[in-house]
């Protein structure tokens, strides 16, 4: 029965890390950059980001920023912001429950993206 429980347990670690499929480098390339993309938090806020060929980024949300951003592993980006702490934070954009979803470094799930134009 105990070996069961193992199993079950490490079944359901690899079912949900499974459940996270990142862009490819291509899809990334062609889905974002150079695009703009609406994104909706989980608070329900709402921002505009455009991921610039050569690095620049631009936001739009409460305010209006820019920054510099990089790619980071596939599907993933690093931005940096001027109007925002000086850190770095990196994101993954992956296809979770059908949707395109921006998770942060840590996993979380950050928004969704409603539409990129």
């Amino acid at each position: 029965m105990r070996l069961f429980a193992v199993l079950v347990a490490a079944m359901s670690v690899t079912c949900a890390a499974a459940q996270d499929a990142p862009l490819s480098a291509e899809e990334f390339n062609s889905l974002i950059v150079n695009k703009t993309f609406r994104a909706k938090t989980l608070s329900g806020k709402t921002y505009d980001v455009q991921l610039r060929e050569g690095g620049s980024a631009v936001v739009s949300v409460d305010y209006n920023d820019v920054g510099r951003w990089r790619p980071n592993g596939p599907g993933g980006y690093c931005t940096s912001w001027n109007k925002q702490t000086l850190t770095e934070t990196c994101y993954v954009v992956a296809r979770r429950e059908g949707k395109l979803a921006v998770i942060s470094a840590d996993g979380k799930l950050g928004s969704w993206i409603d539409s990129i134009r």
